[in-house]
């Protein structure tokens, strides 16, 4: 190869890296252009930090599905013209579920008590969805409820009529099923409390009940959610 060949050849590898160099420049712009955008300016890189970053917000509300209690019947909760509750304290369970559901459900009945309890006031209601719309029926919620001794005046069971419908709950408040392998889920065992409107206000673990409660009956009198 003479000199003149050896010269052009290294020129083409020369003008033949610039391609490569600026679609790696390109993807690494998006990538952080995509991390930027994920992490709310590279603060929270966690989903959970993110979702909070969100309900503070106020961006995350849940979506209308069509819901069915242990009657068939479309229950009244956020969103509705008429009957809707101040406040809403929420949990996500699914009814064959023997660990952190059946604590949610203890929970709820000793808030239940609570609510019972107290004066007249700004309504506050307790709010149990399964996501298990394959397993879980209106008679399953008719058990769970006897189960629970759930007053249908302050606590309401409901599941989704679809899978479609209770994914598409799940996602509008960030919450997250995954199955287990072993025909259960690991999923969020948090407390969320909604406003009438259904926009998220709070999240909070098992272990803070009665702190959401508190929260809920400070929501309810204020009346509607900003």
């Amino acid at each position: 190869m003479g000199e003149a060949d050896t010269g052009r050849a290294k020129h083409a590898r020369r003008h033949g890296a610039w391609p490569s160099a600026l679609l790696c420049l390109a993807l690494l712009i998006a990538l952080a252009w995509g991390l930027q955008r994920w992490t709310h300016g590279f603060e929270v890189w966690t989903f959970e930090g993110r979702r909070e970053l969100q309900w503070r917000a106020g961006e995350l509300r849940a979506q209308p599905v069509d819901l069915r209690d242990s009657n068939e019947r479309a229950p009244r909760l956020w969103g509705a013209q008429e009957g809707a509750s101040a406040a809403y304290l929420v949990d996500f369970v699914y009814l064959r579920c023997a660990s952190v559901c059946r604590a949610l459900g203890s929970e709820f009945q000793r808030l239940q008590g609570e609510l019972a309890a107290a004066p007249p006031g700004p309504p506050v209601r307790l709010v149990s969805i399964s996501f298990d719309v394959a397993h879980d029926d209106a008679g399953a919620l008719a058990r769970y409820a006897a189960e629970q001794r759930a007053d249908a005046r302050l606590w309401t069971l409901a599941v989704p009529r679809s899978a479609d419908d209770a994914q598409t709950l799940l996602r509008s408040l960030g919450v997250i099923v995954v199955p287990d392998g072993e025909g259960g889920y690991v999923h969020n065992g948090d407390i969320h409390l909604l406003d009438a409107r259904g926009t998220l206000r709070g999240v909070f673990t098992l272990a803070q009940a009665e702190e959401a409660l508190q929260a809920a009956r400070r929501l309810a009198g204020v009346g509607q959610a900003r």
